[in-house]
C-alpha cells in the first residue's frame, strides 16, 4: 500500500487507511540544536576554537538526514512545518528569544556573574520550547490525522 495516499484515496478504494507515523524524537531535539547551536558556539568560541563550526555541522546534518534518512517521511515533514501550529510556534519563538534577550540584558546589568552565561541560557531555553514545541506541533497533527472516523 503505497504511504502517501490521501484519506479520500483509501475511502474510495475501500481499505481502511494506514496510521501515520511521525517523526523520530531525537529529529526534533536536533531541531532544537540548530536554533540554540548559534547561541552556544558564541558561548564557548573563546575557549574551544572548533565550536564556532557547530551551527554548519548541524545544518549539514539536517541536510544530509533530509535526503537520506527523512526522504519517505518529507511530504509529512512538510505538513508540520506549514501548519498554523508551527508558524505559531515561531513567533513564539522570536517573541521568546526577544523577551530572554531584553530580560537577561536587564538582569546581567545587576548581577555580573551572569553576563558571562548569556548565550549559554539563551542556547537552553531556545533548544528545550523549540524541541518541545515542534514535538508538540507534531502530536497535535498527528492526533487529528490519525482519529479513527
Amino acid at each position: 500500500m503505497d504511504r502517501f495516499l490521501t484519506r479520500e484515496d483509501t475511502a474510495v478504494a475501500g481499505t481502511r487507511p494506514e496510521k501515520i507515523e511521525g517523526l523520530p524524537g531525537w529529529y526534533f531535539v536536533l531541531v532544537g540544536l540548530l536554533v540554540a547551536s548559534n547561541d552556544l558556539s558564541l558561548q564557548f568560541s573563546d575557549r574551544y576554537s572548533w565550536v564556532v563550526f557547530l551551527p554548519l555541522v548541524l545544518v549539514a546534518v539536517h541536510l544530509t538526514l533530509w535526503f537520506t534518512l527523512l526522504s519517505r517521511r518529507r511530504k509529512y515533514l512538510r505538513a508540520v512545518w506549514r501548519s498554523k501550529q508551527a508558524l505559531a510556534l515561531v513567533a513564539v519563538l522570536f517573541a521568546l528569544r526577544l523577551g530572554l534577550q531584553f530580560g537577561l540584558a536587564k538582569l546581567t546589568d545587576s548581577a555580573a556573574p551572569l553576563h558571562s552565561y548569556t548565550h549559554l541560557i539563551l542556547g537552553l531555553v531556545m533548544l528545550v520550547v523549540t524541541t518541545a514545541g515542534a514535538w508538540f506541533d507534531q502530536w497535535l497533527i498527528l492526533r487529528v490525522v490519525n482519529r479513527q472516523t
